[in-house]
């Protein structure tokens, strides 16, 4: 038979963007698994974890705890020799410092190091419906989300209808603190509205040309709100490559499907990839070519806690949520027992007739 045997400790390492439900995923699959865990919150929303740690009053003392701090609070806690699993979201650069650590002592890891999600867009689509999804799959919590369409490839019979039709959804958006009727707030600290802008500016600067926004809110005088962003693109740009992180949606023409994902899989991550289409074959050559771990088909950035969640290439390893979700966090012995003890005939000494000499001759 198998056990199944809890790991020990587990660290669970979560970005600032959705603080409480990411740590949720991995402490549910880990207290399940029957694990204690120590959860590294970023440092721009550690009171979210904190605050939340009373959920877990009635469980013994310890078994869940919160410890803050920076990047060496996280290394330490995985290297750490009482640390037996660790379960990562963050940057790619971080994520291999934290898999090396965990690697020189052979502990089992589950990355997930950002995405550069794409969205193509055929013309059997309902462009309508397509737009306002897009619209929600690049700005949802200002596209600070790891699932984010980050790069759009619009077929050319529907390309100016689409774009038109996303920049208004995009210009309609409200943008707020939350103490008002909002749809989208700030970027999350002065340094990534900034890294942000930096990027937009490449991207102009390589020719892309701006549709609406393209600057930071004109309707707030302090904080860190960037106006929703649409631009017309091409596959060779700089922002079609990596990871924005921001509200932004950069749109290339593409001229079939093929090329659409020739151009989705020509990145070194692969988390998430989205296709609007009505045609039945593009869409079971997008869930079969597009190299990620996850396909939306119709509707963008939709999960399910019984479906595993994860990437491919420099996303990451290891899957969060649904049965695979528990693997990480659980041992498996292999347990042989014989209902009594007695003689195996494989035991030696060998028969003589079973040697080279004997069966030869």
């Amino acid at each position: 038979m198998v056990i199944k045997e809890p790991v020990g400790t587990v660290v669970s390492i979560v970005p600032y963007n959705f603080p409480l439900l990411l740590a949720g995923w991995q402490v549910a699959a880990a207290l399940a698994a029957g694990n204690a865990v120590i959860i590294k919150p970023s440092e721009l929303t550690s009171l979210t974890l904190l605050y939340s740690m009373a959920a877990f009053d009635h469980l013994p003392s310890g078994l869940v705890q919160v410890l803050t701090g920076g990047a060496e609070t996280g290394q330490n806690l995985v290297g750490h020799e009482n640390t037996h699993a660790i379960a990562f979201t963050g940057s790619v650069p971080a994520a291999k410092a934290v898999a090396t650590t965990a690697a020189l002592q052979f502990k089992p890891a589950l990355i997930e190091a950002s995405g550069n999600d794409a969205f193509i867009v055929m013309p059997s689509a309902d462009i309508d419906t397509a737009a306002r999804g897009a619209a929600f799959a690049a700005f949802l919590n200002c596209g600070q989300v790891c699932t984010s369409a980050e790069r759009f490839y619009v077929h050319e019979d529907v390309y100016e209808d689409f774009v038109s039709k996303l920049a208004t959804h995009a210009q309609q958006l409200r943008v707020g603190s939350g103490l008002e009727l909002v749809d989208i707030g700030p970027m999350s600290s002065k340094r990534e509205l900034e890294r942000f802008e930096k990027i937009v500016n490449r991207a102009i600067e390589q020719g892309a040309e701006v549709v609406c926004g393209g600057s930071r809110s004109t309707n707030h005088s302090t904080g860190w709100f960037y106006e929703p962003t649409v631009l017309r693109t091409s596959h060779d740009m700089e922002v079609m490559h990596g990871e924005c992180f921001g509200p932004l949606a950069p749109i290339c023409k593409v001229s079939s499907l093929d090329q659409a994902i020739a151009f989705t899989n020509d990145s070194e991550l692969g988390l998430g990839a989205n296709i609007y289409t009505n045609d039945l074959e593009e869409t079971f050559r997008a869930v079969n070519e597009i190299e990620t771990g996850i396909v939306w088909v119709n509707t963008p950035l939709n999960d399910n806690d019984a479906i595993p969640f994860g990437g491919r290439k420099l996303t990451g390893t290891g899957r969060e949520l649904g049965a695979e979700g528990l693997e990480l966090f659980r041992n498996s012995k292999m347990v042989m027992i014989a209902p009594t003890a007695e003689a195996d005939p494989e035991w030696f000494p060998y028969p003589d007739d079973d040697t080279y000499e004997a069966t030869t001759s």
